[in-house]
């Protein structure tokens, strides 16, 4: 029964096909773990090369292991190239450009990729803010500006073709668990590496944003209960980062979610939250009394270590404000934002993202940021009844709540919400498409009457 079973003309073309996958998925993981090792020698080299190699062949040969492995990889924001290549490139980015690779495989083969089609409800103010990002590049076109477009268009783009991608192949609560246990994992360690000062490329405000992220998500997914227990630990290592727009965020986040599901859960938002309230209570009481006193103290001072980044970012906004009223209209290009001030020295962003953005493109590119906002928000009230749509909302919101007061454009920082995007827009064309069961035929005279 194996040999005639493997012996059939679909098992052979079935074999074939995984086959070819899997060389392709081991090439594409040399290419990758080449591209960003430290030296084609060194044992990290060597390293890279097999552990790449292993995760292009997971995510290219299974979708269940590639959401689960976006999830997984979204609180990596390390650079793997350690700074060699000129561009940070963080494990997310490797997974989605492969997720990208294998949606072209795919589409090559059937001749149509569906998560295009399923990305329409969002697709006029995505397409008309990528349209405005590719004018700005002809007006201010070097090579600089062409790496930091494309690197814009994808901090969008792939994560809601990844986000439709897993929703689609309904593995959507494996990249929820994923991202939920690694930003648990992050959030215990993160107190640890920062006491020590090990942590690296990790800046306390991005890491605050994820674990935002993952705390609005097991407030809002009901399949999310058996993971509760990392509630609490995630609301500790938020208090530990000291990142008040993080906590701004979860408040934007928390505002949104019991808004959206007004109609569809409310008892359960409002049970999470108050376990949510509990475990912050909580939470505060392990923080060291600096901690305490930074996360309420709200005045500009450059005199005190509080007080300086609200000073800083202050002065932020007057260099920004400067650069659009000298650019209004077209602004300094994407990604070309510089100014300098002796007080607090040069910046690359202003820590508000509608002012980087006019200053950028002029108001009509800081208009065009706002219209993508809040037609994605839009679209997501109008199905807020189905599933996940409320969690999209929280943590898409809450992030660009958060960057109003620091960096927005920073790795992953805005993957993960434009990610579940993707993902409602992925659950909400599988509920448009799906065949309406039809009811059966009653006898007549069956009701009596």
């Amino acid at each position: 029964m194996v040999s005639a079973g493997w012996s059939s003309p679909t098992a052979v073309a079935r074999s074939s096909v995984v086959f070819r996958d899997a060389l392709v998925a081991v090439g594409a993981g040399l290419a990758v773990a080449v591209a960003v090792a430290y030296t084609a020698v060194s044992p990290r080299a060597m390293l890279l090369v097999l552990v790449g190699a292993g995760a292009a062949a997971a995510i290219l040969t299974s979708d269940a292991r590639a959401a689960f492995g976006l999830g997984l990889s979204l609180p990596l924001v390390q650079d793997l190239s350690g700074g060699h290549l000129g561009i940070h490139i963080a494990a997310s980015d490797v997974v989605l450009v492969l997720i990208g690779a294998r949606l072209l495989i795919g589409a090559a083969r059937s001749k149509r990729l569906e998560e295009v089609q399923a990305l329409r409800p969002v697709g006029a103010p995505v397409l008309q803010y990528l349209v405005f990002v590719l004018l700005l590049l002809a007006v201010h076109f070097d090579a600089g500006s062409v790496a930091k477009t494309l690197q814009r268009m994808e901090l969008i783009g792939l994560p809601l073709l990844a986000g439709a991608f897993v929703a689609l192949r309904n593995h959507h609560a494996r990249f929820l668990r994923g991202y939920v246990i690694a930003t648990t994992a992050l959030a215990v360690t993160w107190p640890i590496l920062s006491h020590m000062g090990h942590a690296g490329q990790l800046q306390k405000n991005p890491v605050g944003q994820l674990i935002v992220n993952a705390i609005l998500l097991l407030i809002a997914v009901p399949g999310l209960r058996r993971l509760l227990f990392c509630l609490p630990l995630l609301v500790t290592g938020l208090g530990f980062t000291a990142s008040r727009g993080a906590i701004l965020a979860l408040g934007v986040g928390v505002i949104v979610l019991t808004l959206y599901s007004a109609r569809s859960n409310p008892r359960m938002i409002f049970a999470r939250a108050l376990l949510l309230a509990v475990a912050g209570l909580a939470a505060y009481q392990l923080l060291p009394a600096t901690t305490q006193s930074r996360l309420f103290s709200l005045s500009g001072s450059a005199a005190t270590a509080s007080g300086y980044p609200i000073a800083a970012r202050e002065d932020y906004a007057r260099q920004a404000e400067r650069i659009i009223r000298a650019h209004p209209w077209t602004g300094v290009g994407v990604g070309n934002y510089f100014a300098e001030d002796p007080s607090f020295g040069a910046s690359t962003d202003p820590h508000d993202v509608v002012l980087l953005e006019a200053a950028e493109g002029g108001y009509m590119f800081a208009a065009s940021f706002i219209v993508l906002i809040a037609g994605s928000a839009g679209f997501l009230w109008r199905r807020r009844t189905e599933r996940l749509a409320a969690a999209a909302a929280a943590v898409m919101l809450a992030t660009a709540a958060h960057g109003l007061v620091d960096i927005y454009w920073v790795r992953v920082t805005p993957v993960a919400g434009w990610t579940m995007v993707g993902v409602a827009c992925g659950l909400a064309y599988r509920t448009r498409a799906a065949p309406v069961p039809r009811r059966a035929p009653t006898k007549r005279g069956a009701s009596g009457s």
